[in-house]
């Protein structure tokens, strides 16, 4: 169950669907916004997906640009932490930055736990693939330094 090419296929469905673009059309949009601040380590055009994952998958998810039954969540592991797309009922996984990986990737232990900051990482995403925050979801306010502060609808 969520063999890299099974992933990969859900990735291409995600892309055409909620981003109205190819993989390619995906992989042009993150090799413009550059490598993403303090997550980078091995960012280059031939990999744009490396240190994305938080930085997709909150964009993705601030804009409700999820599929029904999925959840947004991340989980820690040896290497650090990486994030993705989750549906709980079936374990079936949608990681659209999972081609910075060079294996199958051990989707384990995950939490659905995001900060309530959106980061310059985050915003830029959201910018270049042409999303918003999704307000029926999600309020927003701006902290004493001018920081994005999001929180859900109740």
């Amino acid at each position: 169950m969520n063999s890299r090419k099974e992933i990969e296929a859900k990735n291409e469905v995600l892309f055409k669907e909620y981003l109205k673009m190819n993989k390619e059309e995906y992989f042009n949009k993150l090799r413009q916004i550059g490598k993403p601040k303090r997550f980078g380590e091995g960012w280059n055009d031939d990999n744009p997906t490396k240190g994305r994952c938080g930085s997709v998958v909150n964009a993705l998810r601030l804009s409700g640009k999820v599929p029904d039954g999925y959840v947004a969540c991340g989980q820690n592991d040896k290497d650090g932490s990486h994030f993705y797309f989750i549906n709980p009922n079936t374990g079936k996984i949608i990681d659209p930055t999972c081609y910075q990986m060079n294996d199958e990737y051990e989707y384990g232990k995950y939490h659905k736990k995001f900060y309530p900051q959106v980061g310059k990482n985050v915003l830029d995403t959201m910018n270049i693939l042409g999303l918003e925050i999704d307000e029926t979801k999600f309020k927003t306010k701006k902290d004493s330094r001018g920081t994005l502060i999001v929180s859900k609808m109740k």
